[in-house]
Formats: structure tokens, C-alpha cells, sequence
């Protein structure tokens, strides 16, 4: 895979090839799979970048380029990091690893010459040693002593080897956690003090007051001043104490975390940052010390930052050699300082004040100003000139709220609100020195306004000015010259600076007075993009050139922003070539593009003037502004006039530009733009209409003898360089540039059905920008994936496999020999199935079925000989029903397309029944009145197939499944349906389809067949359950048999087993079935069985999820959304392509018809899906990553449960913040057995919880009363009133109370009717606890403890290996 990274592996470009479409297949889906490790590898705001770049290289080079330390910033980074580190909790083996991980690449930076110096390589092992002993546990004090003194020092493995030993000792010797409190850091992080009787996270533990800590307590520092004294006088000499953990007020308790250096940060100031208080480290030996000192001088790289002490000569506290102009950090200053009148950018007298210094001697203070210089920028600075040195004071950067840090070689100062470094400096002997300290607000306080602020010298009128609140001076006069102001004498207010600052707006745009004589003296440009949609080339942007003085404009598509210079360099090159002539003004904005060195280098080089707009002043490159509009409107009206695929918005736009470019225009006074740049009039005699149909002569080299000369295309412009019109033939994928062409260019080429493809025109039409074999692929957000309901192209180069299949005879099939599939086949084994938790069997059956590979088009199956039998096998039936008749379409009438769908069938050991080829009617362009009226057909709920498994469970009754070959053909068709002849049909040229039977797609097949199974299961006599029209019962004195339809699949179970088998051969012989077995695999949902009950499952369309998704990571969380977080449609940046995430979303709303645990996180991101953003993806990889974790979670259906019915109802109110409505949550039990559940948000607003609570008790009613039906047509009374379980006493009251009052009167119908059965005794309303209420997991985001807690309540079982 890293030859993806590195380019090595690049895209096949030998379309000759025999295998090209799978070698470029198999190329795309690594790749994809690359950029998505990378993209979820790094944070959410790097993600968002990567999604411009299509191949995996493009993006690690993104990554290398803003991410790359160079060599010296890298040992700087591992050199802090390695004295940062401490053992802690860590053993001495991690302890071990991590250190020596961090030895490891800093040795990576060291050259080959400093590696073969063998002082150093001595030195280097000796600091190491150092280091990790100085970063042990207090635990190891005494073997530490003892291991310095030895002579020689030991290696470091060997001490690490005794240090094990050590650690075994004490742990054998009954101190099993030998882990002393080790010296605190400097920076240590105030931690969340542990109290588990506190009843609030900011309650103190010692005095009970809140909005403190105990840490914090005043009463408890009070206590201990008297024993500080004491503390001070055994406190050893030299000893290091922590300084106090600091809380900053706020209500709440949790501190911020001490600074960091980032990983690759550019510059100091910006990094985080993380001290250190590990000591230098000893002096070298004078002899080794002299060599290393000149082997160092002739290698300044290997310069490491503990040799700036060794012989710096700056360990003495003298500081008679610093230079004046440094800053000193000083912790006794009381203010900042300086000797510089130079120095200050503004300056105030201030009242006589002296200052004494630390010989107590007093130093008068002229003045307080601010200071801004490119490294400093202070206020409030006092300017003392007898002072020697420029003193920064800690204290009052402390008390202006900002914190100050110190480590042994540097200090920083932090900005804790923004958490962001704003200054640092470097240890100089004995004082610290600062590099760059910028304090925020001090450029606006630097410019002295105290002649403009209100004072004793102010006029009247300017007084009254602030008394109004800064009125405009024509008010002001206006209100003066009325009297109520008494005699007030009008002046000059202009200069007000609150009214400058407060009310200052855009100034207006004047009319541009700029006009150029001659081309090119002046040349409008800007960039467009990124586009929602890569063209067919992978371009995202483009780039404008319009001339001035023409406005002749050139046009160049670019796949990066990067490409620019490129691009304009070859613009300059045209321009100097083509017109003779250079740029003399380029007029821009400031895109970084044009803001960038090597361009305005490339601009000075030809004499050429760069201007460029204001910051957020598009107008004052309106030209180009303009332009832009107008470009992309003309593209977009070609594109939607012609029904032309967005994919192609590029050649749309080139078409514009050339269009744009030959209409007069009224700023060239009637001429057009070429007219006014070439001299000539333009020719508009082979101007074509945009997405028109064409047919292109093909070269010699693409047609026989016999083959078609032509290729029905779609023009798409003009030639570039070559005389020709530019033609694009879909389906070998091509772009013809020929003068060979003939147009239709009344008929559009996407809005017709074409007969000499091997796909229909509908089939073209699919051809999107958003489909998966386009070479975009988006990692962080959903792009380039169909929904469920299109149709995916069915695109190729490869001319042999456009060759149409025709139907082969009957016997031809039948001597077909067997043979293995070629397709490739996943991996047998499952990763975390836990074998031993099922049957050998069921193991046998989910391995099988994970195994299985379906072809997505007909070019795919196509090459399979198993499929191609599978396809003429339903050729063959389609024939012997007469489904249609081959016409020619009649007047008025239209034909709808078709396609291919397969699907394999399984047996119940996960065998392969057949492979099944599917033709299927693109029902989706059928027109209402004319080709179909009615067509609902009823289909089983999957809540009654759950019901049905249920009491199959307890009542120990075998399910068996059939399945119904070409279901919907037995269904008779009464309108007149037309259908274009399918991939594979004979037919002469305008012939269509006339169908007879229903078949799969039309909109009333589903009806049909229904009609016709209604009527011979009747005959049978069955009966259709009143409450679920596709529950089927027929009870004898034999017994009862029950029978569920879902479209063509069908359960069946009841203790009539006699009943049953006859039942199978009836209906075999009605319609062509096939036997299945025992349930094992029913609409995607796994059934495993034994005497203990049912497994419902879905574990293998959980695994075609995260490949429909594109998740190849194997990151697992423990819940599906994250507590206390709330979406809103508002939330993240809009996805440029949805259909991915109503894809996935679609895909797992199905999912929750076993999975009860992932209905609430689902419910919350299917309310998105109309208008996605980055943040909503974020919440389905989320759900997505949950199920990773539990792909092989199970729906138990005990058979040792009970046949009574209880529910849990809950509510959570006012918890959607963008409409303040309440969320719906219920589960119904059979016994032990999840039968139904729902998450919903309720229609209205609710006033009250009470009221929410209430509106969800009536929807579970409804429910309760349903199922209580159903179950007495499955033969099983429920006598007893059904247990409502509620944790709302008011809500229970409301209930059980027969008054109306203000606070029932709005649900006054939900009170009636949940009353009614309450009275009626089909339910009872007991009260739950809310610690108890299952329902919770249905309505709010959980913590994992408890929703573990709540799904192991609802009987799902977790089988993965451990």
C-alpha cells in the first residue's frame, strides 16, 4: 500500500490491456482505501482539506508540505519530549519502550559523520543512562544510588534488566502497588479532586460549600498557615515544592490543561508548549569536551540544546554584559519598564512617582506609554531613563490574566482564554530572556486619542454630543436650534474617536474611471471553486483572463488551486508568443494563489504592476467578478437546456467562454470581443446546439468490415487546437475531436432511448457525477455513491464486453458444465465471530453467506458464466409466460427501460441454492393514467415477522421459508405497458416490448402479484389476518398454520405439520416455488435456532454497510452517539454530495429492525437528510464505528418466555434545540422477547414533560391495542390488562383522573383514549423507576455503563471472540 503513497503505484493507463477495467477497479478501491486511513488518522480540520485530492499521493504530499519539521525543529521537539516524559504509573518495561522509542528517532536526525564519532556515541549512552534514571519512581532510589556509583557506568539495558528485578521484588514482597508520590511536575494539571459523597462537581469535600475545591478551600489554607513554619524549617535545603494547583473562577471545576507544543507548528509563538524540569546534564570530560568542541564547529547541525550550557560562560548572575536592548522576565518587577524613549510608540506624563529598585534606590518615572516593536508589543510600560535593563514584570502580565510558565532552559506566556502562546523566551545564566512577547489590544491602545476624549477643555457642544449618546452633529444642531438646549454654539465634532471607532461602515464604491488603449495593458483574473462535482478530467477549478481592453476572456481548468502558476505561466507565454505583447497591469484579489513569492517574482520579471483588492472588497475586482457570474450562468443553461450530466460542467463552461467570446457586447460599442482582439468577424456557421445527439466516424483503427462506422455521441464543444467538434460517446467511455460528425441537434442525447447500445438511453441518463466509477473519491464526507433506488452505469472500454448476449437455447444450458466461480472471493474467515457461541451449522452458514459476492451491473456479470445461465434462465421463463410481445411503440406512447439485478440464494447452510438474474422494469418513469393506477400491494410488517418468530419460540414451532421463482410474472397486467428490449433480447431496430404479465419494477406488478397469491391462498382456506393483510391463518381441528408474505419470500410455522407439507405442494404446483428449508436467512436478517429459541441477526448486511460506506478503519466506540451532544441542521459545513449519507442512513433504518440499541442515533441522523453536513457524517460514522465493534450483536427470542405482554414508555422533552419538540420512546415485550420498539419525535410541542410523557403513553397504547389484535389471530389470548410501565406519576395521575382541566384540554383526544383502555382493562399503569425504565435507551443519548445496561434488558446478546 505504500506505493500509493509514494506514486509508485500509479493508474493504469493501458486501456489495450485484457483486464484494464479490473486492474483500474482493483487501482481505485486500494486508493480509496488509503486516503481514508489517512483521513481518519488526523483531526476533523485536516480531513475537510483532503477532500479536493484524488489520489492518495496528492494527499500525503499535502501532509508533507504543511507538516514537514525540519531536521533541528524535529530534535527539538523528541529533545523536550524526552525530558518531559517520567515513569509515573507507567512499569519498568513501558517505561522502557516509550523512552527507548523517543531515543530512537532522535538518533534518526543525527548525520553519518556524528554517528561514527565514538566520543559522542560514549556520551550519547551516558545521557541516556542519565535520563532514565532521572525519570524513575522514588520507588528505585536505592538502586538508582547505587548504579551512579559504579565504575564503569553500566549500559543501559543491563540497568533496566536489574530495575525488573527490583520491581518483581517488591511487588513479591506484599506491596502491590509500589508506586510512592514522585516530585510533581512544575505544570502539573489541577485534577478533579475524587469525593464520592460529593453531591456537585464543584462541591468542596472538606468545608461543603460549592465553586471550589478542596485544594481551594479558604478554611483549610487558614488552618495550615500556622503549620507552614514548622514545614519550612524540616524542609531540606535545595528541595523543589509544586507550587499551588490553580483553579480559575468559573462554576466549572475542571482546569485548564498546561500548554503543549504542537507537532508542527511553523513558528514558536504559535506552538503550545510543554516545559520541562529536568536538570542539564553533566560537563564532559575537558579532553573529550576540546574534540567534540571541533568536531562540532565543523557540523553546526549536530548542535544539541544541552551544549548551550557547557562552556556558554553565562552561569554567572553578573549582567553587565547584556545587551540593553533584551527584555528580562522579572518576577519582582511591579511593572514593565524601560530605559528607551526610542523604544515607545506612544507616551503620557503621569503624576510624580518614584520606584525603588533592589538597592533601594529610588528611580522617577517620566511617563507610562506602549511599546511595539516586530518582537514586542507591551502597554502600560513605565519609562524610568536611569534604569539599566528593560524589565518585563511577571506580576502584572499574572493580573492582566494571562499565565507565565518556567522550565529549566525557556519560559512562555499563555493566554488562557485562547490557550494560545503569545510569548516565549530563553534561559540567559541566570535570567530569562524574551524572544517575542505580544500582549493582545496594545496596537489600538498605542495611538493616543486624549485630545479627543472628553475633558475640562471640551466645547459645550461636544459635551452635549456625549450626553445624547453620540449624536450626529446635524441632529445635534437641528435639536440646538429648537431651544431645549438653551444657547448652544455649534463646532467641529468630526474627530469624535468613539463615533470613528463605534459607527465606522464601508466607504462607497465610486464608478471605475480606468479604461485601457490597447490589449493587454490591463488583465482582470480570478479563480473559481471548489465545485460540488470534479469534471470528467478531475478539474475543480477554474481560473479567468479577461483583457480590459477587449474583454476577450481565456479560460483554463485546473484540478488544484496549486496549478495556478503553472497555468499563468503558460497564459504569459501565449500572450508573449501569439499577440507580441506583455502584461503591463494585473488585476487581481488576494487569493493566495496570487499573493504567493514566486508569482509576484514571475510578475516583476516581466515589468508587470500587481494590484490586487482590498480584504473583503470583491468590488474592486468587479470585472472579473462579473465575469464569473456570467460564465458560470451560460454553463449552467447549456447544461440544463441539454439534460447534460453535471460531470460535465467543464465542457460546458470551455463552450460558454468560446460562445461568450463571439457575442457583441456594448462596452466594445456592437463588437464582439474576437471581433475587437483578431480584426475579423467571427464565423458562426458551425456553431452546434450544446448536448445534442451526434454521430462520430470512427477512426480504422475501432471498426471491421462489418462493425458501425458511427458512434452515436453527445457533443460537447469545440476543439482546442484542433478543428474539430469535441463528441463524448458514454459508452466506451470516449471523447472523439473529429470534423466527421453529424447532428440531430433537435434531440437532446440524455432525454431519448437509443437501440444500438448494449444499454438503454435510461441506462446513459444514470450516468452521473456522483457515481462510484468516477476516479473522485471524498474520504472525510460522503461523496460519489447512488442511493439504493438508482440505477449504477454499466460503462466499460473493453469492446468485447459490449458485445449484446443473446438468450441460448433451452438445451444449450442444460450441458453447461459446473465449475467454480472466477469472480474473487472475501476471506472465509470471520475476524470476530465468536465461533463456539453457535452450531457448527450456523457457523458454516454466516461464513458462507459473508463469502458471497454479487455482480452490481450487467457488464459485471456478464463475463461470469454463472451468470450468464442465471440471466438466460430468466430469459427462458420469461418466454414460456409470454411476458411480452415485440412491437413496434405506438404513437403517443413511451417506453420505459429495464435492467439487470441479481441476487444469490441460499440454502439453510449457506450453500448456494442458484443464482438468481432478475430483469427488472425502471417503473420509476411510468406515467400515472396512462401506464398504471393503483399500486399499493401490502407487504408483512417486519413487527409481525418478529412476532411471528416469537411465538414460533415459545411454543416450539418449526419455520420454514419458500421462495417464489419470478413472483411478480404470475400477476396479470390490464394496462398497456411499453418496455425497451433488455441486454440480451434479439430484436429488430424500433421494436419495444408490449407486456403482458407484471414484471419486477412496474409500479402495479406488486399489486398484481398480491391479487393473484390472495385469491389461491384463500382457495386454500386461509383467511387474511385483519390487522396485517399480508398474515395469512387457517385453523383446523389439526391445528393452526400461519403464513407471513413479504413480495416473494415467504414463513411459514404452526403445529400442523401435516397441513404444512400439503400446504408446499399446493402451492407448488400453483406457482414455481422453491423449498428453502428451515429459516436461516430471510430479507438479509440471519436466524440462527436451537431449543434455547431464536437469533436474529445481521451480521452480513453490517459488513456490506461499511463497504457501501467506505470504512476500512477499525476503530470501535462503546455507544452509538455521544452524550450530551445536540445536532442541528445549522451544525458543520453542507456535504457537497448527499446521496452517500442517505444511502448509509437508508441502509441502517433497515438495520434497526433487529438492532433496538441503534434506533435513537438513527432516528437523530435520518432528520438530516435533506440537507446533510460534515457534522451529521460525523455522527453516522459514529453508528457506523458502534457497529463495528458489535457486528455480531444478536436479538434473542428465548423459548422459555412467557406469552405475556408488558411495554415501557418514556419520553424525553423539549430535546430537539432547533424546534423544541419531545422525543417518542416505546418497547413492547412478549414475555421475554422484543417484539416492537420505536424512537420518534413527536409531531407538536410540548408544554410540560408531563405532557410529553403523555403524548408517548397514548402512541404505545395504539400500539399495545394492535399487537393484542394480532396475537389473537396467532392464536394467543391475552386475557390480563397489559402493563404500561411509566416513571410520570403526573402523567399516571392525568390518566387515571375523568376531570378535563387547563392542563389536559390541548390532548384532550390522547386523554380519552388512553383512559378508555385503561378503564377498558387493556392496559394498567404500574410505576417504573426512571433508573429502571427501559425506554430511556430510545429517547436520549446514554452513557455506556448504563447503555450496556439497558441493551442487556432487551435480550441482545454480544457473541465476539475476546
Amino acid at each position: 500500500m505504500w506505493g500509493y503513497v509514494t506514486g509508485k503505484s500509479s493508474k493504469p493507463t493501458d486501456e489495450k490491456a485484457a483486464n484494464y477495467s479490473l486492474l483500474v477497479d482493483s487501482w481505485e478501491t486500494d486508493n480509496s482505501k488509503v486516503i481514508t486511513w489517512i483521513n481518519n488518522s488526523v483531526a476533523q480540520s485536516i480531513g475537510t482539506q483532503l477532500a479536493k485530492y484524488d489520489t492518495a499521493k496528492e494527499v500525503w504530499d499535502h501532509l508533507e508540505r504543511l507538516y514537514t519539521q525540519s531536521n533541528f525543529a524535529k530534535q527539538y521537539q523528541l529533545e523536550t519530549d524526552i525530558r518531559a516524559l517520567r515513569q509515573n504509573e507507567l512499569s519498568v518495561q513501558e517505561f522502557y519502550t516509550a523512552m527507548s522509542d523517543l531515543w530512537d528517532q532522535l538518533a534518526l536526525t543525527e548525520s553519518a559523520d556524528l554517528k561514527a564519532f565514538k566520543p559522542y556515541i560514549s556520551r550519547r549512552e551516558e545521557q541516556r543512562l542519565v535520563q532514565f534514571l532521572m525519570a524513575l519512581r522514588s520507588d528505585f532510589e536505592g538502586l538508582r544510588g547505587t548504579i551512579l556509583h559504579r565504575t564503569p557506568l553500566p549500559t543501559v539495558d543491563s540497568v533496566v534488566h536489574e530495575l525488573i528485578a527490583e520491581e518483581t521484588r517488591l511487588k513479591s514482597s506484599g506491596d502491590k502497588d509500589p508506586k510512592l508520590p514522585s516530585t510533581p511536575a512544575v505544570f502539573a494539571v489541577p485534577q478533579r479532586p475524587q469525593n464520592k459523597a460529593r453531591v456537585a462537581p464543584d462541591e468542596c469535600s472538606y468545608c461543603k460549600q460549592k465553586n471550589h475545591w478542596k485544594s481551594q478551600c479558604l478554611l483549610l489554607l487558614n488552618r495550615g498557615k500556622q503549620q507552614r513554619p514548622q514545614q519550612q524549617q524540616n524542609k531540606a535545603p535545595g528541595s523543589f515544592q509544586s507550587p499551588p494547583q490553580f483553579r480559575p473562577p468559573g462554576p466549572t471545576p475542571w482546569a485548564p490543561r498546561p500548554p503543549q507544543f504542537a507537532a508542527a507548528a511553523p513558528s514558536p509563538v504559535e506552538h503550545d508548549f510543554q516545559p520541562t524540569g529536568t536538570p542539564p546534564p553533566s560537563v564532559l570530560d575537558p579532553q573529550v569536551f576540546e574534540q567534540f568542541k571541533q568536531f562540532l564547529a565543523s557540523n553546526p547541525i549536530a548542535m544539541s540544546a544541552s551544549m548551550s550550557h557547557s562552556g556558554s560562560g553565562l552561569s554567572s548572575t553578573n549582567t553587565s554584559g547584556i545587551p540593553s536592548s533584551l527584555w528580562i522576565l522579572d518576577s519582582g518587577a511591579s511593572h514593565h519598564m524601560s530605559p528607551h524613549l526610542i523604544s515607545f510608540t506612544s507616551l503620557s506624563p503621569r503624576s510624580p512617582v518614584s520606584v525603588m529598585s533592589a538597592s533601594s534606590t529610588p528611580m522617577q518615572v517620566e511617563g507610562v506609554g506602549s511599546i511595539v516593536t516586530p518582537q514586542l508589543s507591551l502597554s502600560d510600560v513605565y519609562y524610568i531613563p536611569t534604569l539599566a535593563l528593560n524589565l518585563v514584570s511577571v506580576s502584572q502580565l499574572c493580573k492582566t490574566g494571562y499565565w507565565v510558565f518556567f522550565s529549566d532552559y525557556l519560559c512562555c506566556v499563555q493566554d488562557p482564554r485562547t490557550r494560545k502562546v503569545i510569548g516565549i523566551g530563553h534561559k540567559l545564566g541566570d535570567l530569562y530572556v524574551v524572544d517575542e512577547l505580544r500582549v493582545s489590544g496594545v496596537a489600538a491602545s498605542s495611538v493616543d486619542l486624549s485630545s479627543f476624549r472628553l475633558s475640562h477643555s471640551s466645547s459645550v457642544f461636544y459635551l452635549w454630543h456625549v450626553r445624547l449618546g453620540h449624536v450626529s452633529a446635524s441632529r445635534l444642531q437641528f435639536l440646538a436650534s429648537t431651544g431645549a438646549l438653551g444657547q448652544l454654539k455649534s463646532c467641529d465634532i468630526s474627530d469624535c474617536s468613539a463615533c470613528k471607532l463605534a459607527k465606522f461602515s464601508a466607504l462607497p464604491f465610486n464608478k471605475s474611471m480606468s479604461c485601457s488603449s490597447a490589449p493587454f495593458d490591463l488583465v482582470h483574473s480570478d479563480v473559481w471553486g471548489p465545485s460540488p462535482v470534479s469534471s470528467k478530467g478531475g478539474s475543480k477549478y477554474y481560473v479567468s483572463f479577461i483583457d480590459d481592453y477587449t474583454r476577450y476572456t481565456w479560460v483554463f481548468l485546473m484540478k488544484r488551486r496549486s496549478d495556478f502558476l503553472l497555468v499563468y505561466s503558460n497564459f504569459r507565454a501565449l500572450i508573449k508568443t501569439q499577440h507580441s505583447a506583455v502584461i503591463k497591469c494585473f488585476r487581481c484579489d488576494l487569493g493566495g494563489e496570487y499573493t504567493s513569492n514566486d508569482f509576484t517574482q514571475l510578475l516583476a520579471s516581466d515589468g508587470t504592476i500587481h494590484q490586487s483588492s482590498c480584504t473583503d472588497t470583491p468590488q474592486q475586482n468587479g470585472v472579473a467578478e462579473r465575469k464569473h457570474r456570467h460564465l458560470v450562468e451560460t454553463a449552467r443553461s447549456l447544461l440544463v437546456s441539454s439534460g447534460v450530466p453535471s460531470i460535465f460542467w467543464g465542457e460546458a463552461l470551455l463552450t460558454a467562454t468560446y460562445l461568450i467570446n463571439r457575442i457583441p457586447i456594448a462596452h466594445n460599442s456592437g463588437l464582439s470581443p474576437f471581433e475587437k482582439l483578431y480584426g475579423e468577424s467571427p464565423d458562426y456557421s458551425f456553431l452546434r446546439v450544446f448536448g445534442c445527439t451526434c454521430f462520430v466516424l470512427r477512426p480504422h483503427v475501432e471498426r471491421n468490415k462489418l462493425s458501425p462506422r458511427s458512434a452515436l455521441c453527445v457533443f460537447l464543444g469545440y476543439g482546442i487546437g484542433q478543428k474539430g467538434y469535441r463528441c463524448f460517446d458514454p459508452v466506451s467511455q470516449k471523447l472523439y475531436v473529429s470534423r466527421h460528425v453529424t447532428f440531430l441537434e433537435h434531440i437532446p442525447f440524455f432525454s431519448i432511448p437509443a437501440q444500438s447500445h448494449d444499454v438503454t438511453q435510461s441506462d446513459l441518463r444514470s450516468i452521473d457525477p456522483f457515481d462510484v466509477d468516477t476516479d473522485d473519491t471524498f474520504p472525510d464526507v460522503p461523496a460519489h455513491e447512488t442511493s439504493a433506488t438508482s440505477d449504477p452505469p454499466e460503462t466499460s472500454t473493453s469492446s468485447d464486453s459490449a458485445t449484446p448476449m443473446t438468450a441460448p437455447a433451452p438445451d444449450e444450458t442444460t450441458d453447461v458444465p459446473p465449475r467454480k466461480s472466477t469472480r474473487t472471493r472475501k476471506s472465509t474467515k470471520l475476524p470476530d465471530f465468536a465461533y463456539s457461541s453457535y452450531s457448527a451449522s450456523f457457523a458454516s452458514f454466516i461464513t458462507n453467506i459473508h463469502r458471497l459476492t454479487e455482480p452490481e451491473s450487467y457488464r459485471e456479470a456478464i463475463s461470469d458464466p454463472l451468470w450468464q445461465n442465471a440471466m438466460a434462465e430468466e430469459l427462458t421463463a420469461l418466454y414460456q409466460t409470454h411476458t411480452w410481445d415485440l412491437v413496434l411503440l405506438p404513437f403517443g406512447k413511451h417506453a420505459i427501460g429495464s435492467r439487470w439485478v441479481f441476487k444469490i440464494k441460499t440454502r439453510s447452510d449457506g450453500s448456494v441454492e442458484r443464482y438468481k438474474a432478475r430483469l427488472v422494469a425502471k417503473g420509476y418513469s411510468q406515467q400515472y393514467g396512462m401506464d398504471y393506477d393503483e399500486t399499493f400491494a401490502p407487504v408483512a410488517k417486519m413487527t409481525t415477522v418478529r412476532t411471528l418468530i416469537a411465538v414460533a419460540s415459545i411454543r416450539q414451532w418449526k419455520i420454514c421459508q419458500m421462495d417464489v421463482k419470478n413472483a411478480f410474472l404470475n400477476g396479470d397486467l390490464h394496462e398497456e405497458v411499453y418496455m425497451t428490449p433488455p441486454p440480451g433480447v434479439a430484436h429488430k431496430p424500433g421494436e419495444v416490448c408490449r407486456l403482458r404479465k407484471a414484471l419486477y419494477g412496474l409500479k402495479q406488478a406488486p399489486r398484481a402479484w398480491f391479487e393473484k397469491f390472495s385469491t389461491v391462498i384463500t382457495s386454500l382456506g386461509f383467511t387474511p389476518s385483519n390487522h396485517d393483510s399480508a398474515l395469512f391463518v387457517r385453523c383446523t381441528g389439526a391445528g393452526r398454520i400461519l403464513l407471513s408474505l413479504y413480495v416473494d419470500d415467504m414463513i411459514i410455522t404452526g403445529d400442523d405439520h401435516d397441513g404444512i407439507e400439503s400446504l408446499k405442494q399446493e402451492l407448488a404446483h400453483r406457482f414455481a416455488m422453491k423449498d428453502l428449508g428451515t429459516l436461516r436467512y430471510f430479507l438479509g436478517i440471519e436466524v440462527a435456532q436451537s431449543k434455547k429459541g431464536y437469533l436474529l441477526s445481521q451480521t452480513k448486511y453490517i459488513s456490506d454497510l461499511f463497504e457501501r460506506a467506505r470504512l476500512s478503519d477499525k476503530k470501535t466506540v462503546d455507544t452509538p452517539l455521544e452524550t450530551n451532544v445536540h445536532y442541528t441542521p445549522t451544525d458543520g459545513v453542507p456535504l457537497s454530495d448527499p446521496s452517500l449519507y442517505r444511502t448509509i442512513v437508508g441502509s441502517l433504518v433497515y438495520l434497526t429492525v433487529t438492532r433496538p440499541d441503534i434506533a435513537h442515533a438513527v432516528h437523530v441522523v435520518s432528520q438530516f437528510v435533506t440537507a446533510p453536513t460534515t457534522v451529521h457524517w460525523g455522527a453516522v460514522l459514529r453508528i457506523l464505528r458502534y457497529l463495528r465493534g458489535t457486528q455480531f450483536q444478536s436479538l434473542l427470542f428465548p423459548s422459555t418466555s412467557s406469552l405475556k405482554l408488558s411495554a415501557y414508555s418514556d419520553a424525553s422533552w423539549d430535546s430537539d434545540p432547533s424546534d423544541r419538540k419531545s422525543t417518542t420512546g416505546f418497547c413492547i415485550f412478549l414475555g421475554d422477547s422484543l417484539i416492537s420498539w420505536k424512537s420518534k419525535k413527536q409531531d407538536v410541542v410540548s408544554r410540560s414533560s408531563t405532557e410529553a410523557e403523555y403524548r408517548a403513553m397514548a402512541v404505545t397504547t395504539c400500539e399495545i391495542v394492535w399487537l393484542r389484535w394480532l396475537l389473537a389471530d396467532m392464536g394467543v389470548d391475552v386475557l390480563q390488562p397489559t402493563p404500561l410501565h411509566c416513571d410520570n406519576k403526573s402523567a399516571m395521575q392525568i390518566a387515571k383522573n375523568s376531570v378535563f382541566h387547563e392542563r389536559t384540554k390541548h390532548i384532550e383526544i390522547d386523554c380519552h383514549f388512553t383512559r378508555q383502555h385503561l378503564q377498558l382493562g387493556t392496559i394498567s399503569l404500574p410505576f417504573v423507576p426512571s433508573a429502571l425504565q427501559i425506554a430511556d435507551i430510545f429517547t436520549k443519548a446514554l452513557p455506556a455503563s448504563r447503555f450496556r445496561f439497558l441493551c442487556d434488558k432487551l435480550s441482545m446478546l454480544i457473541a465476539v471472540a475476546l
